[in-house]
């Protein structure tokens, strides 16, 4: 019986072991990929769902994503029907989008300010002032921010520093550039 237990004790102690290695060669690889996501931590306002009754809040924002001058594509159905969001008619994100001309619909069924980093949690890529999806800025990079008017353009009287912390406000449009500095 002892030798039953130090075997047994044994085989569970290399699996603890071997559940350690695992764990910090993920870590490794995460810290030598340095491609952090801030989606990895999502706000908490990605995760409410809701139908079009009963808002308190349904605004309009245009983003707009340039990487390197080149204007990207937002998807559309981001946030609609997501592994979250889908039950019951509460299919919609708290921000989300039904085409890919950029057009972000925030709606909730309480008054709330809503954050632009909830819209990169819920399509799932990163965002903040360290970049945006798998680009960071570094000596040779660089991101900016732009909130204006729609008839406005971007410059530097309208560039801010919020980033993932701006929040959305009805008929603004907002351009991030990552760009060569």
């Amino acid at each position: 019986m002892a030798n039953e237990r130090a075997f047994w004790g044994t085989v569970a102690l290399g699996g603890i072991i071997a559940l350690l290695v695992l764990l910090g060669q993920q870590e490794s690889v995460e810290e030598a990929s340095g491609l952090w996501s801030t989606a990895d931590e999502p706000d908490p306002l990605a995760f409410v769902c809701l139908d079009h009754d009963g808002l308190a809040r349904h605004d309009h924002v245009t983003l707009k994503i340039f990487i390197d001058d080149e204007q990207q594509v937002i998807p559309g159905s981001i946030g609609i029907n997501s592994g979250v969001c889908n039950q019951n008619g509460g299919n919609m994100h708290a921000v989300h989008t039904h085409n890919d001309g950029g057009l972000l619909h925030i709606e909730l069924n309480d008054a709330g300010d809503v954050p632009l980093g909830v819209f990169f949690d819920i399509w799932g890529v990163h965002f903040d002032e360290t970049g945006v999806f798998d680009h960071r800025a570094n000596e040779t990079h660089e991101m900016s921010m732009y909130v204006f008017n729609s008839d406005e353009q971007a410059s530097e009287e309208n560039r801010v520093n919020s980033f993932d912390d701006y929040l959305l406000l009805n008929g603004e449009t907002i351009e991030v550039h990552y760009k060569a500095r």
